[in-house]
């Protein structure tokens, strides 16, 4: 009984210790930091295994003294090594200060070996093949938990976090939302402005004829012609008057129908119009990852990370592989971002690590004293292209697996993991996508639109003179013809009859040159009812027509010698 007692409290003081130099490390460094809210566990069972404290305290002792080897990667600042002056390597990152930690506790030694292939997503290549050949038998590093990676080959830890891998990219000039003057309604809509456009002149048209076939004889019968009421629907949506003037009811109708829809959807359209341009959002030219591969932009990535094994051997981001736009890099960060993301690149890392590369750079700038809206050179997406567990690596029988997995789940549970990947990085949105400029002024680009629509008008334009020139030219060619045929054949009968009635009937010689401007230049060639009168400054003869008519007659002018020969 004695044993009994005294076992678990000598097991809870050895959890509780391990737990305090844990924290005592990792708030060495800032004195704000308070560990004391922190539950120290009382009792501690392994995950998944039904293990005693005795078999604890057993795997505690065997492990005393011994070097196992470990491997690892470049990802900073989740994992990372370097080279000393000896020639020896140093691991680095938030894994190996677990490690260290853990090395520390239980009183063991580690080497340092990193693979040949830089592959990951592999089990006979890279850190997945060094644990799987037993080269290695701890991986310090967050490994993804690939799908085809299974348990009968390497042995995961508890999972650590839920990796997220972003998109990084320059941040462009402007927003992609497009041009202000298509931005306040969706295409769909626009869609149906543009049918609705095309087809109420035709359907007035049909309705104006259908109730004058249908009421015959009515007084307010009036028939305008489709021309007229397709021109009627585009000057209503340009809030321009009209000349028709409806007489019959239904005919008000559809024209009032028209005019009070496009009253509201002008409303709509200027509301939203002036939000975008002053309070508009700034989007990326991506809204989802299919997008990378759907619009041919260029991408980039690390060569044996994560996104590598994702694109070449799994199906989660097998589109990228058909884009053929993309590249893997052995390139560090840096370069990686000065070669190819200045240059238009989209660079794809998981998010620690472009968190912290967005933050130096904002660092660097405001010590450079740089105006604060040229700070956020790049942006990150909002969403993940994709997100994957991850955990640390072991080889598969490794004796030490429970005591390993059972420190590193407690880090998990108290918030210990979580704390330290967002260590030296503000609680804030790094360089968010909107950056809340006050007093925003619309730059070229916002009218762009604008230009391209009397662009397509000029051109729209140009083209129907040309046609109406060319058409008025035909038909004036073709009445030419006409004419030309019919005099010479008057011309032929003319002459014809001339022959046989010579000396019969005398021929009178034509008009004088000034009786054809001036047909009415003496008293007994005046129109009958008509009267001399000056209108803006010119003659006319003012006449009663035949069917009652008032007409006006310049006088002096070729047009009048065709009214007296018409007449």
């Amino acid at each position: 009984m004695e044993n009994e007692t005294t076992t678990p409290l000598t097991f809870s003081s050895t959890v509780s210790s391990t737990f305090t130099l844990f924290l005592s490390a990792i708030c060495a460094n800032d004195s704000n930091c308070d560990f004391s809210s922190i539950p120290m566990p009382e009792e501690y069972y392994f995950s998944g295994l039904n293990n005693t404290v005795e078999r604890y305290e057993e795997l505690e002792r065997s492990l005393k003294g011994q070097t196992i080897k470990v491997v690892t990667f470049q990802n900073s600042p989740l994992n990372n090594y370097e080279v000393d002056e000896n020639g020896n390597y140093r691991g680095g990152g938030i894994a190996f200060t677990f490690l260290d930690l853990l090395s520390k506790k239980f009183e063991f030694n580690y080497t340092i070996m990193i693979p040949t292939d830089k592959v990951l997503g592999n089990e006979k290549k890279g850190v997945f093949g060094a644990l799987a050949s037993g080269e290695a038998d701890v991986a310090a590093a967050f490994l993804p938990i690939l799908p085809w990676i299974r348990g009968d080959v390497i042995d995961y830890s508890s999972q650590l976090d839920v990796g997220e891998w972003m998109v990084l990219l320059k941040r462009p000039s402007e927003s992609a939302t497009g041009s202000g003057l298509l931005a306040p309604f969706d295409y769909k809509v626009w869609i149906l402005i543009f049918i609705s456009l095309v087809m109420v002149g035709p359907v007035i048209y049909c309705i104006i004829v259908m109730r004058n076939k249908l009421c015959p004889g009515d007084e307010k019968n009036k028939i305008f012609s489709l021309p007229s009421c397709i021109w009627f629907v585009y000057g209503a949506l340009l809030k321009q008057g009209s000349t028709l003037s409806p007489a019959s009811d239904s005919s008000r109708m559809l024209f009032a129908t028209w005019w009070i829809f496009i009253t509201i959807l002008t409303a709509f359209y200027t509301a939203n119009l002036t939000a975008f341009l002053t309070l508009s959002k700034f989007t990326l030219p991506i809204e989802k990852p299919e997008d990378i591969a759907l619009k041919k932009y260029p991408w980039v990535a690390q060569e044996g990370h994560a996104i590598e094994a994702l694109v070449n051997e799994g199906s989660l981001l097998s589109f990228l592989q058909k884009s053929n736009k993309g590249k893997f890099v052995s390139e560090n960060d840096a370069m990686i971002i000065k070669n190819f993301v200045d240059k238009g690149f989209m660079f794809l890392r998981d998010k620690p690590a472009v968190e912290h590369i967005m933050y130096d750079d904002y660092l660097n700038k405001t010590r450079e004293d740089i105006d604060e809206d040229k700070r956020c050179t790049y942006v990150l997406t909002t969403w993940p292209i994709v997100k994957l567990p991850r955990a640390f690596g072991f080889r598969k029988n490794f004796e030490w697996t429970p005591l390993f997995d059972a420190v590193l789940k407690k880090l998990v549970e108290s918030g210990i993991v979580k704390y330290k990947l967002r260590d030296n990085l503000p609680n804030t949105v790094i360089c968010p996508q909107d950056l809340g400029e006050k007093g925003k002024k619309l730059h070229n680009s916002d009218l762009l639109k604008t230009y391209e629509v009397v662009g397509v008008g000029f051109a729209i334009s140009i083209v129907v003179f040309v046609v109406e020139f060319l058409f008025r030219r035909c038909m004036s060619l073709k009445s030419t013809f006409k004419l030309n045929s019919s005099s010479l054949m008057g011309n032929r009968d003319s002459v014809l009859k001339s022959k046989e009635t010579t000396n019969k009937f005398f021929v009178p010689p034509p008009p004088s040159y000034h009786t054809l401007f001036q047909p009415y230049s003496n008293s007994s060639m005046y129109p009958p009812d008509g009267k001399k009168k000056i209108i803006n400054g010119r003659d006319y003869w003012v006449i009663k027509a035949t069917n009652g008519d008032t007409r006006l007659i310049p006088v002096r002018t070729p047009s009048a010698l065709l009214f007296q020969y018409t007449q």
